[in-house]
């Protein structure tokens, strides 16, 4: 129980981070964006850990994939629809359902395999993906994206143990802004107003802090594959603070997706 709270929590601060990359992108740019967010969390994580970062092999791969799916994802962005990135990019729990019997000897049960079919099939309502009628570039990069964060979720499940989850997050953070700081050259702009200074803070302090080692810690609680499935829900709490914050509406069909992935996650408890 403990690790689908860490989990369901580690969703909710990462449902945040819509609203917030709305308001810091009027007046920086998305490299720098995720540049900052991961820079200034390692530093608020050393100033707190005081130690060393862990430099193994695992947190390397693990930075370095994380930072690397973030740029596609937002690369892809530049070239389809922003509601088309958060569908496919969320996807990934299929690739995970396929690779965990593999590299993890994790096989999906009949419940975990309904959570991953009902997960899915209601980011696809929420995102209104059955009118969608052309695949392009920013799609393609966008399935990349996805196909990135299940090998993430495979190497965090394999070593998630090898340290504690706010050490982990330290070292995993650290990789992915040194990462992402080759892809500040794309596009540097960074001239924040008040509201985007906070933005860019608080999306460095909750979902790339708090959020992260909340996800660690309940990752090695629960599978890779029902984990997947759990994090569905940074979907609807993205749509429902969006709804609260910014204003924006759903429609039936929109809401209905939100009631399907909300019955996935339940079901990978």
């Amino acid at each position: 129980m403990r690790g689908f709270l860490a989990l369901l929590f580690a969703s909710f601060f990462w449902g945040t981070s819509p609203p917030a990359t709305e308001f810091a992108l009027r007046n920086v740019s998305p490299q720098v964006i995720i540049f900052l967010r991961f820079i200034l969390s390692s530093l608020l994580l050393f100033a707190i850990l005081r130690k060393k970062p862990l430099f193994s092999i695992p947190a390397i791969v693990l930075g370095f994939l994380n930072g690397l799916a973030y740029e596609f994802q937002f690369t892809g962005q530049v070239f389809t629809k922003a509601g088309k990135v958060a569908i496919i990019s969320n996807t990934f729990p299929i690739f995970v359902g396929i690779l965990s019997p593999i590299f993890l000897k994790e096989k999906p049960n009949f419940r975990q395999t309904l959570s991953i079919i009902t997960g899915i099939f209601g980011i696809l309502l929420v995102g209104n993906a059955f009118s969608f009628r052309e695949i392009n570039f920013g799609d393609a990069l966008s399935l990349v994206a996805s196909i990135i964060y299940a090998v993430y979720v495979i190497v965090a499940k394999r070593f998630s143990t090898e340290a504690d989850p706010l050490t982990y997050t330290f070292s995993t953070n650290l990789i992915s802004a040194l990462t992402t700081s080759f892809f500040l050259p794309i596009s540097p702009k960074f001239s924040p107003d008040i509201l985007s200074f906070f933005s860019i803070i608080w999306l460095a302090l909750f979902p790339s802090t708090l959020g992260y080692a909340l996800y660690f810690y309940g990752l090695r609680e629960v599978g890779a594959i029902s984990s997947s499935v759990i994090i569905l829900s940074t979907i609807v709490f993205g749509a429902l603070l969006s709804i609260l914050i910014l204003g924006e509406t759903l429609s039936f069909t929109e809401s209905f997706g939100m009631i399907l992935v909300c019955i996935g996650v339940l079901m990978a408890r």
